[in-house]
């Protein structure tokens, strides 16, 4: 490859060299634009040599390791290193972005916070940016700023409304934080708009479904928010209403929510 490239670029160095030495001749004979093409169809062909080579180390830099059993995050300076080394590819792109998961899959919550941040700015029609804005959030709430997380997480629903990749977890992160902010009634809407997904093996779904269990358990007043209209179906009822509060053994604890700060949804495609 690396030979292939510097041949290429000594091909591309030889056609300017000629074209310069023969400019005129070539542009009273109206072949300049000819030349022309042909430098540019180099220029492409060492873009996509350049493509290449960084999808292929991309693909070879494992996202994580095994260290005296613990599973360590690949050092964040390994794919921001190859994202310098290879601007304005598709693949120094998603290095960017997963220098930035690295950093916060190592705890370092500010520097994640700073990185989303500027892959957002440098990358504004991207198609990683749902996943960015995400992992801005989630960095906000690792710093402990719940309220500025939320607000995020809020723009995230409203930027991406039909993608369900994103909203979901999004939505049950939401949920989590008007727990832990002691508002259940809004953790309860969160909740029941998941669990209204059609698909009976929806893990966000599941997942909505034991949290609102749990929640009416705490806060047995949410019952009454889950009865339906005077008049209405008895078959419209929520099955969350047959929970019962006695349903769990006295001194149990209810499951516990899921950890926090929730971990940037992992970009559509990306590697595992």
């Amino acid at each position: 490859m690396e030979s292939d490239s510097i041949q290429s670029t000594e091909l591309y160095i030889r056609l300017l060299e000629w074209f310069h030495a023969n400019r005129k001749p070539l542009i009273i004979g109206g072949g300049a634009v000819a030349v022309i093409a042909i430098v540019i169809g180099v220029m492409s062909w060492q873009k996509g040599e350049t493509e290449a080579s960084a999808d292929s180390q991309l693909l070879n830099t494992p996202l994580a390791s095994l260290k005296e059993g613990r599973v360590v995050p690949t050092p964040a300076s390994t794919f921001l290193d190859l994202s310098k080394d290879y601007p304005s590819t598709s693949a120094g792109e998603y290095a960017s972005l997963l220098g930035a998961e690295s950093l916060f899959l190592s705890g370092k919550y500010p520097e994640a916070h700073e990185q989303f941040s500027k892959f957002i700015d440098d990358n504004p029609t991207s198609l990683l940016l749902a996943q960015a804005e995400v992992g801005l959030a989630a960095s906000l709430e690792g710093e402990g700023k719940n309220q500025e997380a939320a607000q995020k997480y809020q723009q995230v629903l409203s930027g991406y409304p039909t993608e369900e990749y994103i909203t979901s977890p999004v939505k049950l992160t939401l949920a989590r934080l008007d727990e832990e902010l002691n508002r259940p009634e809004q953790a309860l809407q969160y909740y029941q708009d998941l669990m209204r997904i059609n698909n009976p093996v929806d893990p966000w779904a599941a997942e909505a479904r034991e949290r609102a269990v749990s929640l009416i358990m705490k806060h047995p007043e949410l019952r009454k928010a889950l009865a339906p209209p005077a008049g209405a179906n008895p078959g419209a009822s929520s099955p969350l209403l047959n929970v019962s509060p006695t349903a769990q053994k006295p001194g149990a604890s209810a499951p516990a929510p899921a950890p926090r700060p929730a971990a940037p949804a992992t970009p559509a495609g990306g590697k595992q």
